[in-house]
């Protein structure tokens, strides 16, 4: 009886891998002829931050690989955001000054990292692909933890929508980002972007930690706090960015007749983004109770698995200009709670959303780490150790 339901689900987990998360033949060899392009216009990085990235990397020992040093720096973003999160779980309460220091001090290890990871593939002779794909892998993963930041310090649980919208503008713009990708195969820097908006977060988080958690309560002008005037400047600031995208995107294909670079439409790209926007806005406005304003962490983490994996597939689709899949079954998870709703709460949201979240999370760990090794077996190499593998795996 054990031996039968092993192998059930055993097989259940090989055709949810074949159905999810497996690349054809034809994508790995794209994959592997593909070269990294981009054009990098950011102010703050030509003012100072290159010169910065270019001291670190003489500190990184040479046996250590590119990658792992992505991994780093995700792993001490992740654990800093936590550690905030324990003291402001529900983005209402105030947390010590230290609290807020320490998650500045890992954006800011991170966004080194993640800066110098290309320079020492460059430095070790390990440039590949899948340098690329990890990379922007762990970037679409650390999204929810830096807008998570700028939740927690500004206390948005107690503005009505303010996680979620955040939230959303800040998957939006980063999946329009690679969506321009897609459509021009060129990765592209604006003077305004990656570094700038992740040093306006950590300069949120030390102004935070300086003076307060109140500080943002602060009345400016017409009876609104400094809170409603950052958010404000900051949401037509990631309008105006959106919409550069968006007119890239339609003006910019490089495929036959302005398609994608896979020969696909441009428009394709965005039922994925609402699969995964629209679900969640949903949710959210329609429950009865205040169980996603009580736990907005967990609901802004499931929210961004979802989204990171939608931005992984759109990666992928342009590093191997393939036609980019429409289905996820990471989706089920926020249809979970729709359905739920739906048939007037059956399950407890709340454990439903910690089910949903642990599934989503699964979800995306398993795509990204099945892709990767596929990756790895097709090139003969390891993800976190340099060289190529031994002639016995060849």
């Amino acid at each position: 009886m054990t031996s039968t339901i092993s192998c059930k689900a055993c097989n259940f987990g090989q055709k949810y891998i074949e159905a999810d998360c497996l690349l054809s033949d034809q994508e790995l060899k794209r994959l592997r002829e593909h070269k990294y392009s981009a054009v990098d216009n950011s102010w703050l990085d030509e003012l100072c931050m290159k010169r910065w990235w270019e001291f670190v990397i003489t500190l990184c020992p040479m046996w250590i690989a590119p990658n792992l040093i992505t991994w780093i720096g995700l792993v001490i973003n992740l654990i800093t955001v936590l550690i905030l999160s324990s003291f402001s779980y529900s983005a209402t309460e105030p947390a010590p000054s230290w609290a807020y220091l320490q998650a500045a001090l890992g954006l800011f290890f991170y966004q080194t990292l993640d800066a110098i990871d290309g320079k020492q593939a460059r430095r070790t002779g390990s440039s590949s692909p899948l340098g690329e794909l990890f990379d922007h892998g762990c970037d679409s993963m650390t999204q929810v933890f830096v807008t998570l930041n700028i939740c927690y310090a500004m206390s948005l649980g107690t503005v009505p929508y303010g996680v979620l919208i955040v939230s959303v503008i800040s998957v939006v713009m980063f999946y329009c980002a690679h969506w321009s990708t897609y459509c021009t195969g060129q990765l592209r820097f604006s003077k305004f972007d990656v570094t700038e908006a992740q040093m306006s977060v950590i300069s949120v988080l030390l102004f935070t930690a300086l003076f307060g958690n109140g500080v943002w309560e602060t009345h400016i002008a017409f009876g609104y706090t400094l809170k409603y005037f950052v958010i404000s400047s900051s949401f037509l600031v990631s309008l105006y960015q959106i919409w550069g995208y968006v007119h890239v995107i339609f003006s910019g294909g490089v495929g036959k007749n302005g398609s994608t670079i896979a020969g696909t439409s441009v428009i394709f790209p965005l039922f994925p983004l609402l699969m995964v926007v629209v679900p969640f806005i949903m949710i959210y406005n329609k429950t009865d109770s205040t169980v996603f304003d009580d736990h907005i962490t967990l609901f802004s983490l499931c929210f961004g698995a979802v989204g990171a994996k939608a931005t992984n597939r759109l990666v992928i689709a342009h590093m191997s200009k393939s036609e980019l899949r429409l289905w996820d079954w990471i989706y089920v998870g926020p249809l979970a709670l729709m359905l739920n709703q739906y048939y007037n709460y059956v399950f407890d949201e709340y454990i439903l959303l910690w089910i949903a979240t642990i599934y989503c999370y699964a979800s995306l760990f398993i795509y990204c780490t099945v892709v990767c090794r596929q990756f790895c077996d097709f090139l003969n190499i390891y993800i976190f150790v340099l060289g190529p593998r031994n002639s016995k795996s060849q």
